[in-house]
């Protein structure tokens, strides 16, 4: 019994090593700089959203947003890492702040804190837009994300959409409220990650990246 113990011990023991080294491990991570060009953009069918480039500096991307008339919006989600700021430049924009509806017409900006739970939606008849800054990775993957349920909107249903996350990594900073708490999605991500390389699972997939317009 002692063996089997201690055979187990080793096993997982490897296996967080594997893990760890994983993290470090190359990834086809392209080059943001080039990646957002002025004036691409991307969007996301399901939230009724287009995401237009402005510009990139030392890491951080300059974004143009606009929403639908009525469109939903993301599912309620946090970031750990970064606040995430929100200037009206026209129409009418709302937002879920802690369960808190604000409304923000044009010219009026709203930052939400790092930690806090929010989304945003679209009440009106007429399109919002907004302009944000935020981290070029969280911007990258957020290329990746509405590209991957832009083809198979049930893919968050899907293990694979785990493993696809275990790839991201840290560079995803954005954990939903109806979820495991973000240290949980961590964990998980970190466990996952040696097998989604193993698949064959990818950081990068060119063929979402932002289009010029």
């Amino acid at each position: 019994m002692r063996k089997v113990f201690k055979i187990l011990i080793y096993t997982i023991s490897a296996y967080l090593l594997i893990a760890l080294i994983c993290q470090i491990w190359p990834t086809n991570r392209p080059d943001f700089s080039k990646v957002f060009a002025p004036n691409s953009h991307f969007g996301n069918n399901t939230q009724g959203n287009e995401q237009i480039v402005l510009g990139y500096h030392d890491g951080v991307v300059r974004m143009l947003g606009k929403v639908k008339p009525h469109a939903e919006g993301p599912p309620e989600h946090v970031h750990t890492n970064f606040d995430e700021p929100f200037s009206v430049d026209k129409g009418t924009l709302s937002l879920l702040v802690n369960g808190e509806k604000k409304v923000l017409h044009s010219g009026e900006t709203f930052t939400v804190s790092k930690g806090t739970y929010h989304k945003f939606f679209n009440e009106t008849d007429s399109t919002a837009t907004a302009i944000g800054d935020a981290p070029a990775e969280f911007r990258f993957i957020l290329t990746q994300l509405y590209g991957l349920t832009n083809e198979d909107p049930a893919i968050f249903q899907s293990p694979r959409f785990l493993l696809q996350l275990s790839v991201w990594g840290s560079d995803f900073d954005s954990y939903l409220k109806e979820g495991p708490p973000p240290f949980v999605v961590k964990i998980i991500k970190f466990l996952l990650l040696p097998i989604a390389k193993l698949a064959g699972y990818q950081y990068a997939n060119e063929a979402y990246f932002p289009k010029p317009q």
